[in-house]
């Protein structure tokens, strides 16, 4: 039996912050005040919730949204609109019931058939929300209400846009590597800070010399040898020296070259031997 053919969405998923870790009281509440929440963001970017599909799943959503919804209004107002209803929960429970989300956002083809929904599009994006460099913004931001991760292919079209009301120095690239080993990198930002903190503000090139995609021929980070999970931050390269004389090389943030070899907390100081031939 063929699959049906695939209809193209803007696909939001949500998940609540250490759900599991509530009471069984306070996941009830936080799984009804979920859809208050969602429903007043979506109304502020124009949309109902009845008219977007979406999918129960406990601890959050998965919502698709029309096509022909407007990317920008859709990824300005919906973090606006679900920091704002954020903040009236926060008003009415207590810590026990707070809420703090992780919300993605990517663009791509789905396939329903009644309520099984797949696609690509929806399965790197639930990498994304579960990146540990996305939960570890969320962490270190202890004042936001939610963190946004978009992905590469939609930072590119709508935030590099120079649309107004959405600001691309609020952005900062997460890079990880899945369980798989694929190298993936996420958008991230943080309503109400000027930059997401815990990642840095310049981590170079895309791991795997493809932003978002497959891992480079050869293999990229977290391939065989690599040992990292899914979600894991991207591992360091390798270094390899070679034909390196009359020379000290130091490696690591403030490292300076010493006359002898020595290795200090992370920094580590190599004195080459001098060719005398």
């Amino acid at each position: 039996m063929l699959a049906p053919d695939p209809f193209s969405y803007w696909i939001v998923l949500l998940d609540i912050e250490d759900f599991s870790l509530r009471p069984e009281n306070a996941q009830a509440t936080l799984h009804r005040e979920l859809y208050e929440v969602v429903a007043f963001a979506l109304a502020r970017a124009g949309l109902e919730l009845a008219d977007c599909p979406a999918q129960d799943r406990g601890d959050g959503m998965l919502i698709l949204v029309p096509v022909h919804t407007s990317p920008t209004r859709l990824l300005r107002e919906l973090q606006r609109g679900l920091d704002d209803a954020l903040l009236a929960h926060r008003g009415k429970y207590n810590e026990d019931h707070r809420m703090r989300l992780r919300v993605g956002l990517n663009q791509g083809l789905v396939i329903r058939e009644d309520e099984c929904w797949t696609g690509t599009a929806i399965n790197d994006l639930a990498r994304l929300v579960d990146a540990a460099p996305v939960k570890r913004v969320l962490a270190e931001a202890r004042r936001a209400r939610l963190v946004v991760v978009i992905s590469d292919s939609v930072h590119t079209s709508v935030v590099l846009g120079g649309y107004p009301g959405i600001d691309p120095a609020a952005f900062l690239p997460a890079d990880f590597v899945t369980k798989h080993g694929e190298s993936r990198r996420g958008w991230v930002t943080v309503p109400g800070y000027a930059a997401p903190p815990g990642l840095p503000a310049d981590p170079g090139e895309p791991p795997g010399g493809a932003a978002g995609g497959d891992p480079a021929p050869g293999g990229g980070a977290g391939g065989a040898g690599g040992g990292t999970g899914e979600g894991s931050p991207v591992p360091p390269p390798t270094l390899t020296f070679g034909d390196v004389t009359h020379s000290q090389i130091a490696i690591g943030e403030g490292a300076k070259a010493v006359g002898r070899d020595e290795i200090a907390g992370n920094v580590y100081y190599i004195n080459m031997p001098v060719d005398e031939s």
